[in-house]
């Protein structure tokens, strides 16, 4: 994950090494401050990865305060989701409790404003452009430290498929940094409750992408599954058989056709790994998750123009080409 910036901390919060990460903590996360609630050492790792219009950020480890200084140029609205210990948000003399798993807003911009890891554990933000959130939700500040009627779902969604950008942030390129900044802010749309206009328009642009892009992850997890099918896909993220069809027949091919270009690719990578030069194509071809090694082979040359052995062979001795699958 070399590609999403890891500020950590462990130890004493005073002295030379604390107050410098508190520094970089603060300069290139939040433009705010960080205050310890307990006593003793304290341990926080933070992530950043910034988004056109979107900044991510997340902090596990103890309890600590997170309060903004009116630092932030973008004065962004800070939407706080809730992982593995109890959050509270505060502005002025209003606060809200949130409890693991939930959600709520806060304002980054103001003087004060907190967002507060109240145990031991871990929590995801992301800051949004206040201009671009509003406009797509005009009530939105009204929303800050209030409670929010989230659906479910869409909260499990948001939280998964932030995971999900993070964990591949080192391949993301422009294009796909500006649309998942475009999701993500989608999602955070839907969970604040837009007007029908707004809510219509995320829910056919950023919900049913998210929900791809989640679903896509857990094929590719699984793709050495022989026995993978398409209704347990869809029992798995909890959808039908046939809207999980409509999702990938939006992007010109549909499901059998992902898994069998995936496992292609699949088998083509270990073709090419130098250290797997002594298995059995038909090994490669079960690894892949083809159980039918005929049919392996014909699917195989009809997709690179060649047979399995064939692009093994053109392999030198001694190269390894090999990538994560």
């Amino acid at each position: 994950m070399s590609g999403t910036p890891r500020l950590g901390y462990v130890g004493v919060p005073s002295g030379a090494d604390y107050e410098r990460w508190r520094e970089e903590f603060c300069r290139r996360v939040m433009t705010g401050d960080v205050v310890p609630l307990t006593e003793g050492p304290v341990r926080c790792d933070v992530t950043a990865l910034p988004l056109p219009g979107v900044k991510m950020s997340g902090a596990a480890g103890t309890p600590m305060s997170f309060v903004a200084t009116g630092a932030d140029p973008d004065k962004a609205l800070a939407f706080v989701l809730a992982s593995r210990a109890p959050m509270r948000i505060g502005v002025d003399d209003r606060a809200l409790d949130l409890a693991p798993m939930d959600v709520g807003l806060a304002d980054a911009a103001h003087v004060g404003a907190h967002v507060s890891q109240l145990g031991e554990g871990r929590f995801r933000s992301l800051f949004i452009d206040r201009k671009a959130l509003l406009e797509l939700c005009p009530h939105a500040e009204d929303l800050i430290a209030r409670p929010l009627d989230a659906n479910a779902g869409v909260k499990r969604l948001l939280q998964g498929y932030y995971d999900l950008i993070v964990e591949n942030a080192d391949s993301l390129d422009a294009l796909a940094k500006t649309t998942a900044a475009q999701h993500l802010t989608d999602l955070v749309v839907l969970s604040l409750g837009a007007g029908r206009d707004q809510t219509e328009l995320v829910r056919d642009r950023g919900l049913a992408a998210a929900r791809l892009e989640a679903i896509k992850a857990d094929v590719l997890a699984r793709l050495g599954d022989g026995d993978l099918s398409l209704a347990e896909v869809a029992q798995r993220n909890r959808a039908s058989s046939r809207y999980v069809q409509i999702l990938f027949e939006r992007t010109g091919r549909t499901f059998s056709e992902f898994v069998l270009e995936q496992r292609l690719i699949r088998a083509a990578r270990l073709l090419r790994d130098s250290l797997r030069r002594s298995r059995k194509v038909s090994d490669i071809a079960h690894l892949a998750g083809f159980n039918d090694v005929s049919y392996f082979h014909r699917a195989f040359r009809r997709r690179f123009g060649m047979t399995p052995s064939d692009m093994r062979n053109r392999m030198p001795l001694g190269e390894d080409t090999s990538t994560s699958s």
